[in-house]
């Protein structure tokens, strides 16, 4: 009863100040945030809200969802889709015209705020219950259809943090919530994390600039990470971790990608070393170094089914110590320990990416595992080596098919290094943890997900931390 309650006042909090257009016949235009290519559509042709909404529920519902011998037709079925406002795509749906105006001139908009309630029940730093959010605003300029070059695209993230989150209580080097370290970790800020340019010169190859927001680009090549919004929240469980050393929050850059039917194949990326996630970052672009990152993916399939494997190498350029602060966390030992200073730093990780399951009847259900392993210098990384597996499944129960589940694991091997530099001072663990997560979605605007971490962060004089949270995302 108590989460339920919970749940509750964090939609009617979400509520608060939305005028919600009920009755009217809606025209939108998908908007992921996440993939960098949009779904083809001809001749500036709209999807609507009622292909895009899940199945109506009547009372001949779980007759049909219950049928494993064929696939049917939603009229077979003896029930067809409707809109309304529990079943269209956005809270707003087309607010009047002006979404689908705007996407037939190119610009589509999704908005989204998401809310977390977080705590340390047991170990960690310390025991306490935080209460924040975040406001994403995502636009995505298509070139042609603005009077621009064929095949340019550009896309902005604007973000912004309040209340407070549970990264500092869980204890060193935990990072349960990802997503509140943007646009900087404590902080109440409003700022443009993101803004990529792209201009495609065929369909296999494009030019890249701009800056990068690191979850977003991550979650552009591997969706089902969901960049702390809608997969899991722990950045252990959403990319290698030891690649915070050399790569910020948001950073400026430019490279090539290589494209295999609108997925990212292959990448070549400079970009700078220091964090752009509040400022332009322009006035000492690469005065600190830079950062060069190169990534390769093969895609496969396993029994019939698509899956790939990817390298992903980078290598800074810059000067560190191994307790440099990140724009991430703080390092355990500032001001107690003087390290040596050494001259560049590198990362080589392999991924995973396999659907192990699917619904031949609904390609929106599966079952897919992830795996990444990522290797580093070890010094001036704090890091040597980390890695994660995961399960995560979508619409795992034939009725629900837009909830979501995972459950994983993740260990990170600090280097040998850092634990004698610091273990003079405070003892010093490697760090691992489990997560499990489930994403219910009550309707295709608003999902709310419970979810439970149970991790070792690198003070070994803390307990072993029992993270339990809510997070309720609010699409308009």
């Amino acid at each position: 009863m108590k989460s339920r309650a919970i749940c509750w006042t964090l939609f009617s909090m979400s509520l608060v100040g939305v005028v919600a257009q009920a009755d009217e016949p809606t025209v939108i235009t998908s908007a992921e945030p996440a993939p960098l290519f949009l779904a083809d559509q001809q001749d500036g042709e709209l999807l609507v809200d009622s292909d895009l909404a899940p199945i109506s529920y009547i009372s001949d519902q779980n007759t049909c969802c219950e049928s494993s011998d064929e696939c049917v037709d939603t009229v077979d079925c003896g029930y067809q889709c409707s809109e309304n406002i529990l079943s269209r795509q956005y809270l707003t749906g087309d607010l009047f015209g002006t979404r689908s105006s705007l996407a037939e001139y190119g610009v589509i908009a999704d908005i989204q705020l998401t809310q977390f309630y977080q705590g340390v029940a047991s170990g960690g730093r310390r025991r306490t219950f935080q209460y924040g959010g975040k406001a994403d605003y995502m636009f995505t300029f298509q070139g042609e259809q603005l009077g621009l070059n064929k095949g340019f695209s550009a896309i902005l993230h604007a973000e912004s943090r309040f209340g407070s989150d549970i990264n500092g209580a869980a204890g060193a080097l935990s990072f349960p919530n990802s997503n509140m370290f943007y646009p900087l970790p404590g902080q109440h800020e409003t700022a443009i994390t993101g803004l990529m340019f792209m201009q495609a010169l065929s369909e296999n190859f494009a030019l890249t600039a701009g800056k990068y927001n690191l979850l977003d680009l991550w979650n552009m090549i591997y969706p089902n990470t969901g960049r702390g919004i809608n997969g899991f929240m722990n950045l252990s469980m959403i990319a290698p971790t030891p690649i915070i050393r050399t790569t910020n929050l948001s950073i400026n850059g430019a490279g090539a990608m290589g494209l295999h039917e609108d997925q990212i194949q292959s990448a070549l990326l400079v970009y700078d070393t220091m964090n752009s996630s509040t400022t332009a970052g322009m006035d000492d672009l690469f005065d600190q170094g830079a950062v060069v990152l190169g990534y390769g993916r093969i895609f496969t399939e396993w029994r019939g089914l698509p899956g790939s494997h990817a390298l992903l190498g980078n290598w800074s350029s810059r000067t560190y110590t191994s307790v440099d602060p990140t724009s991430w966390t703080v390092i355990p030992g500032q001001g107690l320990v003087a390290p040596g200073q050494q001259t560049g730093s590198w990362t080589i990780s392999y991924i995973l990416d396999q659907v192990v399951w699917a619904d031949c009847c609904n390609d929106k259900r599966d079952v897919r595992l992830m795996s990444q392993w990522m290797i580093a210098d070890g010094d001036p990384n704090p890091y040597r080596w980390s890695g994660n597996i995961a399960l995560q499944a979508n619409g795992l129960f034939a009725c629900r098919e837009e909830d979501s589940m995972g459950i994983g694991y993740f260990y990170n091997e600090l280097s040998s290094d850092f634990k004698s530099l610091l273990n003079g001072f405070v003892p010093i663990r490697n760090t691992q943890g489990v997560e499990l997560y489930y994403n219910l979605a009550w309707t295709p605007w608003f999902h709310v997900t419970a979810d439970l971490q149970v991790l070792e962060d690198a003070n070994a004089n803390d307990d072993t931390s029992v993270m339990p949270g809510l997070r309720a995302n609010l699409r308009f």
